[in-house]
């Protein structure tokens, strides 16, 4: 399981630096595009825009929804875990509205969004909202399903005889033996 673990550790270092590299790449293009048509005031009204119209939401959202899982997770350690789910991922989608909300509001002030069909555009996001929690539950579940599959429960004699080992190896002394088989015999 471990270099199934390293390959994907990998994998995803690998995605990683390929989007950081196309952002980069994407970047670069947008400047000196805008430096070609018209100089740096060009140049800052295109990155300008670029963070405004897109980046700076994608940026919002995503720490927006990993610090308030976190928190809302410890605070709600109490409760059952599927109701705990439900809670955090209500809480959830009620702050991605909100945050989406007030960002459309926002581009709406500076003039920036025209003629958009507001109802549409919610609607759009609520359902990448909802295939994004459903897509990384469902890799939770996953995991924790291949996880079940690679622990082995020992049994008491199993136990017993890993014990017997670990003495016949003087890894335990004679006491350690005693208490440990004591304790696991519940005698």
């Amino acid at each position: 399981m471990g270099a199934k673990k390293e390959k994907w550790s990998a994998i995803w270092g690998m995605l990683f630096s390929y989007l950081v590299v196309s952002k980069v790449l994407y970047y670069f293009d947008i400047i000196t595009t805008a430096l070609g048509q018209g100089g740096l005031r060009t140049m800052g009204e295109a990155v300008l825009n670029r963070l405004l119209t897109q980046d700076i939401l994608i940026i919002l959202i995503i720490l927006l929804t990993f610090n308030t899982e976190k928190l809302v997770t410890l605070i709600l350690s109490k409760y059952d875990k599927p109701v705990n789910q439900m809670i955090v991922h209500s809480i959830d989608y009620v702050l991605y509205m909100g945050v989406l909300a007030i960002y459309f509001w926002a581009m709406l002030f500076f003039g920036l969004f025209q003629n958009v069909n507001w109802l549409v555009v919610f609607i759009y996001s609520s359902i990448v909202y909802f295939v994004i929690v459903i897509a990384l539950e469902s890799k939770k579940y996953l995991k924790k399903k291949e996880m079940a599959a690679y622990t082995h429960v020992l049994n008491e004699d199993e136990k017993l005889a890993m014990l017997k080992v670990l003495l016949d190896n003087s890894v335990l002394t004679q006491e350690e033996y005693d208490r440990k088989k004591e304790k696991l015999v519940g005698v």
